[in-house]
Parts: structure tokens; C-alpha cells; sequence
């Protein structure tokens, strides 16, 4: 995909990329089940092989199918670098992840409003949840900072693929338990932030760095992500403070004092990832303006 696709050519790609989606996460999905066992009913509230795994694979084959087999164009194009360079801009994205709900799990601690109690945890646990963890991540990177946003953006340009990617990112959660309308709110917020690190760095490592370092802090404090529970550490939290700025069971994301900290990391990331922009990616403003809606999208050879 070379020019900017006329018409609705635009809507072709992005239903055969949820098509291919759909039907390589029902494949790997069976052979999931068949292979590992079906999930315990309570199962469907926390994050493990059997949900990370299928559709994980299913959005890396329909990246590759549509991105390098039918557009003929490389996985840098989507910002995804391989070898060193890709790991230093996960790496990265991870300590701004880690800075930004970092931040606002202290603003909650410091009136008390959340407290800790410590226990033994076994640390392969924690890796694996880690490891599962990035793997979420990096699949709804794929499914709306890569591909989908790349048609949008080259299509309508980068403010309407950001509000559309954010607003589908944000609606995604919504059967997730104990959501909010405030949580919904913020985790369309949350998709803000994730695409305007996505537009400005041009690195789909970056963003998912910095979505798994998001997710990674508030499992390791003891808080649910997103209102599902995920254990890594020994840490037990107590959550004491009012539900509106603490989130109650949902978690952080729920809460009015993440919507302030997600709308000032996005201004943060506004300024700091656009100095991140690499040659090769396909949103590289080495070619382009982070303004422009066309020509950017165009590099990545």
C-alpha cells in the first residue's frame, strides 16, 4: 500500500484485516482448546495461556498477511524494527509506562488511600504472568496502533485514526468486570495516549513497551488491570480510599485521579516520543510531518 487507498478501499482492508482476525483467532482458538483444555468458568476474569495465546498468533497472521503479503511492505513500515534497535524502543516504551501509572499509583498512596501488605510469591508465576502480560499488549498493539491505524492514517490522516482507534480501544473493555462509564472514559483516554506515542515515535515497540510497563506496574502493586486480577508480586493491596479516585475493584483505570495523569503523560509523550521517530518506520517524521496525513505513512522501503 504505496498511495493513499481512494474510495473505500480503506473499509476493505480494515474488514479483511477483522476477518482474517476472527477466523485465524477461531483456528488457533480450537487448537488451544484441544491441546491445553477448555478454561475453568472462573477463568475468563484473569489472563493465562489459553486467552493470551490464540489471539496473540491470530493478529501477529493477520498483520503478516495483509502488511508483507498482500501490501508488500515490511513490518518496519508498521514501526516494528527488528533486532537491537526494536528491543531498545520496547525497552523505552517500558521505563515511560513505568514513569507515567507509576505516578499515579504514588498520588493514591499518599493520602493513605492505598496500602500494601507483603507475602511470598512464587517468581515463576510472575514471569509468566509478565511474559502473558507483554503478550496482551503487543496483540492490542496490533490490532489498533498497527495495521488499522496505518489504513486510517494514510486514508483520513493522524487525528481521525487516533480518535477512532481510541474510541474502539476504549469500547473493547467495556465487558470487562467491574467497568465504569468513568473507566470507559479513561481507557479511551488510555488509547489517546497509546496513539499519539505511536504517531509521534513511529515505533509500535515503543507503544508497546510503554502499554505493557502501564499494565505491568498495577499488576505488581497488587491492583487489578483494567478490572481482571493479575498477580505478580507478593504484594497484597488495600484499597480504603473513595471508589471515584481510587477506582475500586476495576483498578486504577477506573479512577478520576488516572484521568488526569493519562491526559498530562499524553502531553508529556506529545513532546518526548516525536523525538523519537526512526527511519524506516512507517510513521516516521524523518519523511514526513507528524501533520502529514499521506506521505509519512509511505516510508519504511
Amino acid at each position: 500500500m504505496n498511495v493513499k487507498p481512494e474510495g473505500w478501499a480503506w473499509a476493505g482492508r480494515l474488514a479483511a484485516f477483522a476477518g482474517l482476525f476472527v477466523a485465524f483467532g477461531l483456528v488457533f482458538g480450537f487448537a488451544t482448546a484441544a491441546i491445553a483444555g477448555l478454561p475453568d468458568a472462573d477463568a475468563t476474569e484473569s489472563i493465562d495461556w489459553w486467552n493470551v495465546t490464540p489471539v496473540l498468533l491470530a493478529a501477529c497472521a493477520a498483520t503478516w498477511l495483509l502488511a508483507v503479503g498482500i501490501d508488500r511492505r515490511p513490518l518496519s513500515a508498521l514501526g516494528l524494527r527488528p533486532g537491537p534497535p526494536g528491543l531498545v524502543e520496547l525497552g523505552s516504551g517500558v521505563l515511560a509506562g513505568l514513569a507515567i501509572i507509576g505516578a499515579a499509583i504514588l498520588a493514591l498512596a499518599a493520602p493513605g488511600w492505598v496500602s500494601w501488605t507483603a507475602s511470598a510469591a512464587p517468581v515463576l508465576a510472575g514471569v509468566k504472568v509478565s511474559a502473558l502480560l507483554l503478550g496482551a499488549a503487543f496483540t492490542e498493539e496490533l490490532l489498533f496502533r498497527g495495521y488499522p491505524f496505518r489504513v486510517l492514517h494514510l486514508r483520513f490522516g493522524p487525528v481521525p485514526a487516533l480518535v477512532a482507534t481510541s474510541v474502539a480501544f476504549g469500547l473493547m473493555h467495556g465487558a470487562n468486570p467491574g467497568v465504569t462509564p468513568l473507566a470507559l472514559v479513561n481507557l479511551t483516554l488510555a488509547g489517546v495516549l497509546l496513539g499519539v506515542a505511536y504517531w509521534r515515535s513511529g515505533s509500535l515497540w515503543f507503544v508497546t513497551g510503554l502499554h505493557f510497563g502501564w499494565n505491568w506496574v498495577m499488576a505488581a502493586s497488587g491492583l487489578p488491570v483494567s478490572g481482571l486480577d493479575v498477580s505478580i508480586s507478593g504484594l497484597e493491596a488495600a484499597v480504603t480510599g473513595p471508589a471515584l479516585w481510587t477506582g475500586g475493584a476495576f483498578g486504577p483505570e477506573g479512577a478520576l485521579s488516572i484521568t488526569f495523569v493519562t491526559v498530562l503523560g499524553t502531553v508529556w509523550l506529545w513532546r518526548v516520543a516525536g523525538s523519537r521517530s526512526r527511519p524506516g518506520s512507517g510513521l516516521s517524521t524523518t519523511t514526513g510531518s507528524p501533520g502529514d496525513p499521506h506521505g509519512s505513512l509511505d516510508a519504511g522501503g
